[in-house]
């Protein structure tokens, strides 16, 4: 045995889908070795997936081998097996048609969907490639396999693989003919491996790639399915509010912009979907969405891609007196001092998680704990019984994180207040344009008034001395 290759000296290469299917032997093992993935990855297989991944013509494979040594005469093991389906490209006139009628055309899951949750009939023009089937070696799963195929199937779109086939012709396969048929029937063929046919598998270099401009995928909400699309670089979209009927899962998409042309600039409306997809899905966490663990709402939300902070303002004085009155501040001042149990500031959860997931706190930021804490209470109005058993922690150690968090929250709007009030008494700038310098000093002033004092009781003692004091004589009433 060999062992397992590091996963970066591994290579991704295109199946030809014609010499998969061509009974020679050599292909029906390979093939069998693909299928037994499908299965082993508890992909739901049926005799149709097979026919559709024969004679689909958007459909497209790729698979990730070790090392390839040029003396072997035998297929390497299939380490990761990735299919794909192009779409796109659809006109704008027949999007913004079938969307004023409230209905889609059958497949293109990826551009139909998004078109109609975002309205935005121009997203369905763009070409784009879907991951519909993704399959790791049952034995080589979490080595990395999967991330590295995946990272090299974006390079290979986005043009970072050399491609040196641009100006090769492809080459006719022989087909057979109704004469070559035993019997002259469909029904009665005797199949026979097809000749001249070309190699079952091909470098990326010696394809050229189809001109893409996203990435996306479409799959049945997991943590672990999450947790991996996320590590990729994928962006959440889209979340399906009802269950699949089967799986019971809801179905996820999620997108990765590609950029061909460095010159071209970086675009930003998967930035827009992301944002709308996030406050949408704030709003439906105490609805559709209650019913899952508060730590996977917090994952959909992409913590990561939300620390930059690019997209949001942080809140002003205007925006908070929407949400809080001063006696709400003064009820959370009271809960973060201790001084009051939790109950007295839970009608105040709901807008501080909508705030806080929105970033509208600036540069507050929370551990992950404390911001499932308040996903659960504040979003999926989940009780503090409930959070205990969802993440193992006793209750004592839940409030004590949570009053952390309000503390938080507190001292930011704190600051917020005392900002606006230092802006109302403070002087207009136009009012001190005209302020010059005193002529005198404050010290000269002083001594300027000292001297007149006390010239002034110099005086009224000089008429005492002087004058007869007859006047202050009281006379006598008789």
């Amino acid at each position: 045995t060999i062992g397992c290759p590091p996963p970066k000296e591994c290579q991704l290469y295109y199946v030809n889908r014609d010499t998969l299917f061509s009974y020679h032997k050599a292909s029906e093992t390979f093939l069998q070795q693909l299928v037994s993935l499908y299965v082993s990855s508890h992909y739901k297989n049926s005799p149709n997936d097979l026919q559709l991944l024969s004679d689909a013509p958007a459909h497209h494979l790729f698979c990730l081998l070790g090392p390839v040594h040029r003396d072997t005469d035998t297929l390497p093991d299939i380490l990761c097996v990735i299919q794909v389906c192009l779409e796109g490209e659809v006109s704008k006139a027949t999007v913004t048609d079938s969307l004023s009628r409230g209905k889609r055309a059958s497949g293109d899951l990826i551009p139909w969907t998004i078109s109609q949750q975002f309205q935005d009939s121009d997203f369905a023009g763009l070409s784009g490639v879907r991951v519909v089937r993704i399959a790791t070696h049952p034995d080589l799963t979490r080595m990395g396999y999967g991330s590295q195929a995946v990272e090299m199937l974006r390079n290979y779109y986005e043009g970072l693989v050399p491609s040196l086939a641009e100006e090769k012709e492809e080459k006719e396969i022989a087909t057979v003919s109704n004469d070559q048929l035993d019997g002259g029937s469909l029904l009665t063929e005797r199949l026979h491996p097809r000749a001249d046919l070309p190699p079952l598998l091909l470098e990326l270099s010696e394809r050229a790639p189809e001109r893409i401009d996203y990435v996306g995928v479409s799959y049945g909400l997991s943590p672990e399915l999450l947790r991996f699309w996320k590590k990729v670089g994928f962006t959440c979209a889209y979340l399906r509010q009802t269950p699949n009927d089967l799986t019971g899962e809801h179905s996820c998409i999620m997108l990765q912009v590609l950029q061909r042309d460095p010159e071209e600039g970086a675009t930003d409306w998967l930035s827009g979907y992301s944002l709308d997809f996030r406050r949408r899905f704030l709003s439906l966490l105490s609805y559709q969405f209650s019913n899952f663990s508060a730590s996977l709402g917090f994952s959909v939300l992409d913590e990561k891609k939300m620390k930059s902070g690019s997209d949001a303002k942080e809140a002003d004085m205007n925006e908070l007196r929407y949400h809080f009155t001063s006696y709400d501040i003064k009820r959370l001042d009271m809960y973060a001092k201790n001084m009051a149990d939790y109950h007295l500031i839970t009608d105040l959860l709901p807008p501080i998680a909508q705030l806080y997931f929105l970033r509208k706190f600036g540069a507050l930021r929370m551990s992950a704990v404390q911001a499932v804490i308040l996903l659960g209470m504040g979003l999926q109005h989940k009780s503090v019984e409930t959070l205990e058993k969802e993440l193992e922690l006793p209750s004592s150690q839940i409030l004590g994180l949570f009053n952390r968090a309000v503390r938080k929250v507190v001292q930011f709007l704190s600051g917020v207040v005392e900002t606006a009030i230092g802006d109302e008494l403070s002087l207009p700038e136009s009012s001190t344009d005209n302020f010059e310098p005193l002529k005198t000093s404050l010290n000269e002033e002083l001594a300027a008034a000292a001297a007149q004092l006390k010239q002034k009781q110099e005086a009224q003692l000089a008429e005492l001395q002087s004058g007869s004091l007859d006047k202050y004589a009281r006379s006598e009433e008789r």
